[in-house]
């Protein structure tokens, strides 16, 4: 923590005399969250929430979620993928999916459409905003957001015409060719249908380099991503928007070595690829004084293969012997998803005209088929099905112009079926609720406190094509609940040129539900489990001061404490009070960002996270990690151009680590982790036109 201090009186001290050079301040935006059940704004929401909008990813550089992901205050991911597919917030999630029905812990959409556990779609090029929801979502969201909710809402039509080329060149083989119009199909006309369409290509040969295949692209990124939105407005009362996005990402997998460097060995590497084909179509319509009504429909289809060595080198490698295993699973997943809200006006608050109110409907059909087989003789096909149904429904309650008292409820019904090629069958059918009680005061114009309670659930399920030998007890597992108590205060002060968030959360878990492994026979058992009790509780503040029209300082702070307490059935040692996997003690994130009206920019920033646990199956953890990012450009009315780099110090860190013997004897127990991204740089130009 003695950097964090350091870095934050350099800081101070580099933009001290700036505000006596231009004192005129400058006012920051506030931004309406999408992912509530009603129209809101971050400071007037009573939850912990990231917002980034167009302007803040571009400061970044950011054209994926991963490149923004662990500036995000307890905010974590396993790198067990191409991408960042396994997201913890404040400690809770998955960090792999091997076996089993789908069922995330964090929520993940893109313009209303679910993509929850397999987010790699997460694209920013032309989005409007980035939403994080920290803590359960169970009115707004339900079973997918025990943990929170992460809410891409893209960038709309636009009644003029407006199109960008953006273009990045970097090391590694980067390229990366954006491009986006946007506009009426009849200028001029109130009532013409807008467009927009936008395309985003990315590759890269990544950061590995196969020395056995004498290959530097095996882990190499292959990333499409097209998108295209209409909005019709047939009357004053109506508008309709349709989304359709492609996305197909033909990546490569090799990214595991048994000297934990970024030269592998692998004969055999892996794929990770994803080709998903969504839509969606909202109508809003407020044709009756009472009440509006909000339609979304939702399609999504999703192909995905993902393949590894699994003994990470080559035929003859080991003088014992060879070691020859390799994975694969085909899966594809077909959503299909429709939710009718009614939400409240003004005229029909109900109980003397003191409280609004929102009532919806929501089903979604998921349907997975997966293909697993390996060379050990594993083939085991599968066939899931989910139905959910749910009614959910909010009463904002106005005691007075600066209190409310917020009550929401959700109802969820879950059916489930599941059939494979090795004759197991389940058909479990379960009821979930949950819910929040919140009340919110405006102590004045510049402060805003909230204090609640909300619960969040997850549903229970099975375990399946576990390995002869395997505990009976594996099978199943039940769901979990979780009560979470929070705290918060927002802020808006200097005559709005400094925004602060603070929220304190304690989160009590019932049967959490953790993921493991162990061995069996010739086979890795993958499963999910629960434990006695766990608990998760911290802080999480973000600020950002508009110093002048020139200087912004911004910066986080995630801290969060965690323990658990069971037996694995993986391991011969009882987890007593001990912190849970991928849940590191502090995150944080502080940057200066410099901006003239003659085009010159500039931005530092580092962000850094405290050790955690890989695994709760062995004790081994990661170690405590800063990174440092810069980039500085020019800005004209139709151009800019940024040079950049990430990692400036070229600092190692893990995203993911395992302790298991992988040789033939299968004697020698051992650390392997997966690097982040090493030291990266690019050139990236945008012309707008």
């Amino acid at each position: 923590m003695n950097q964090i201090t350091a870095a934050i009186a350099i800081l101070a001290l580099s933009i001290g005399d700036s505000r006596a050079d231009d004192a005129e301040p400058v006012v920051l935006e506030t931004i309406s969250v999408s992912a509530d059940l009603r129209d809101i704004t971050e400071f007037e929401i009573p939850a912990s929430i990231s917002l980034l909008d167009t302007q803040a990813l571009q400061d970044r550089g950011a054209t994926h979620f991963e490149d923004v992901l662990l500036e995000l205050p307890n905010v974590n991911f396993a790198g067990q993928s191409s991408r960042p597919r396994h997201i913890q917030i404040r400690g809770i999630g998955e960090r792999d999916e091997y076996t089993g029905r789908p069922n995330a812990s964090v929520g993940f959409a893109i313009d209303d459409i679910d993509f929850s556990g397999i987010g790699m779609t997460g694209n920013l090029f032309d989005v409007k905003q980035l939403e994080v929801l920290r803590g359960p979502q169970g009115t707004r969201y339900g079973a997918n957001a025990l943990a929170g909710l992460i809410n891409i809402v893209t960038s709309e039509p636009t009644p003029f015409r407006e199109s960008l080329l953006e273009l990045t060149a970097g090391d590694y083989g980067l390229t990366e060719l954006g491009l986006m119009t946007s506009g009426a199909f009849k200028e001029g006309e109130d009532d013409s249908p807008l467009y927009r369409f936008s395309l985003f290509k990315h590759d890269s040969d990544g950061y590995y380099k196969n020395a056995y295949l004498n290959k530097d692209n095996t882990n190499s990124r292959d990333e499409l991503n097209l998108r295209g939105k209409l909005r019709f407005t047939p009357n004053g009362d109506t508008r309709i928007d349709l989304t359709i996005l492609h996305a197909n990402l033909d990546n490569g997998y090799d990214a595991w070595s048994l000297n934990n460097s970024f030269t592998t060995l692998a004969d055999e590497p892996g794929k990770d690829t994803q080709e998903s084909t969504a839509a969606a179509v909202k109508v809003h319509w407020e044709g009756n004084p009472n009440f509006a009504i909000i339609s979304t429909t939702t399609l999504a289809d999703s192909n995905m293969e993902y393949a590894y060595d699994g003994d990470w080198v080559y035929p003859g490698f080991h003088a014992s012997g060879d070691n020859t295993y390799a994975y694969q699973n085909d899966k594809n997943r077909d959503t299909i998803s429709q939710e009718l809200r009614l939400v409240s006006t003004l005229s029909s608050r109900i109980f003397n005209a003191s409280t609004d109110w929102v009532l919806g409907l929501y089903g979604l059909q998921l349907n997975e088929d997966n293909h697993t087989t390996d060379n050990y003789g594993t083939d085991l096909k599968s066939d899931f099905r989910n139905t959910r149904l749910a009614v959910f429904g909010q009463l904002d309650y106005h005691l007075s112009h600066t209190q409310t008292l917020s009550g929401g409820l959700r109802i969820e019904n879950h059916d489930l079926s599941y059939s494979d090629s090795y004759a197991e069958q389940f058909d479990p059918d379960e009821t979930l609720w949950g819910g929040h009680l919140t009340f919110i005061q405006s102590l004045s114009s510049r402060h805003s406190a909230y204090a609640g309670i909300s619960k969040g659930y997850k549903g229970g399920g099975f375990n399946t094509g576990l390995s002869a030998g395997a505990d009976a007890e594996l099978l199943s597992f039940n769901k979990e609940t979780a009560l979470n108590y929070e705290v918060g205060l927002k802020s808006q002060l200097w005559a709005n040129t400094l925004a602060t968030t603070v929220s304190l959360f304690y989160m009590q878990r019932d049967n959490p539900q953790f993921d493991g492994y162990t061995y069996v026979g010739n086979n890795y058992v993958y499963f999910t489990e629960n434990f006695d009790k766990a608990t998760n509780y911290g802080l999480e503040a973000d600020f950002d001061w508009q110093l002048n029209t020139q200087w912004n300082l911004l910066a986080s702070l995630g801290l969060l404490n965690t323990d658990v307490t069971g037996t694995p059935n993986s391991a011969t040692f009882q987890v007593n009070n001990r912190e849970q996997a991928h849940a590191p003690n502090y995150q944080y994130m502080l940057g200066l960002q410099y901006r003239r009206a003659n085009g010159l920019f500039a931005r530092l920033s580092m962000n850094g996270s405290d050790a955690f646990y890989y695994s709760n199956s062995h004790s081994e953890k990661s170690e405590a990690y800063t990174l440092v990012n810069a980039r500085i450009g020019y800005e004209a009315s139709r151009w800019d151009i940024y040079l950049w780099m990430r990692n400036l110090l070229d600092e190692e860190y893990a995203t993911r680590g395992f302790f298991f013997a992988n040789e033939p004897t299968y004697s020698i127990e051992e650390e392997y982790i997966r690097l982040g991204a090493p030291r990266h740089f690019g050139l990236t130009a945008r012309l707008h036109f």
